[in-house]
């Protein structure tokens, strides 16, 4: 009979144990299963931010592979519109090497259209017409607003003054 008793408490134990032991376990797992779904809902959402990221990339790609495709000239104030046209043809000749450049390059330094063109001196057969740079628009079309203005003859005119 003790033999009994012994057997029954040890598989009493036992069943006691197990079942301590499976809930312990069974807390653990339930711990892991949701662990497991919150990764699962995070790299999904990394993937979705990833996407998103490449997209912005592509875009910031393409914005950056901008190029200079076309030139306008504006001559608010000229003598006369025969100066005009030839101004704003003169113009567009010498800034045709900027055709097809990449954007960041004026961008990156805006000034430089109007350092190219201020003050500049054109001879005309009658007269000599000297150009300043009102504003310049960037962009794939750029517009450049110039003033053509008379010089004297005789005189030349520089960023100090004008001198005989």
């Amino acid at each position: 009979m003790r033999n009994k008793k012994f057997v029954a408490t040890l598989t009493v134990g036992a069943l006691f144990g197990a079942a301590v032991l499976l809930t312990v376990r069974g807390h653990d797992l339930d711990q892991l299963y949701l662990r497991n779904y919150e990764c699962k809902n995070q790299l999904q959402q990394l993937q979705e931010d990833y996407k998103a990221l490449e997209q912005k990339l592509t875009n910031a790609r393409k914005l950056k592979d901008r190029h200079l495709k076309k030139i306008n000239v504006e001559v608010s104030e000229a003598p006369d519109e025969f100066t005009k046209l030839a101004v704003q043809k003169k113009v567009k000749e010498e800034l045709k090497s900027l055709i097809n450049k990449d954007l960041t390059l004026l961008e990156d330094n805006p000034k430089l259209m109007k350092q190219l063109l201020e003050n500049r001196i054109y001879q005309f057969p009658s007269h000599s017409i000297m150009l300043t740079v009102t504003f310049v628009a960037l962009g794939e079309t750029t517009t450049v607003f110039v003033n053509a203005i008379k010089q004297d003859e005789g005189t030349f005119s520089n960023e100090l003054g004008t001198l005989p």
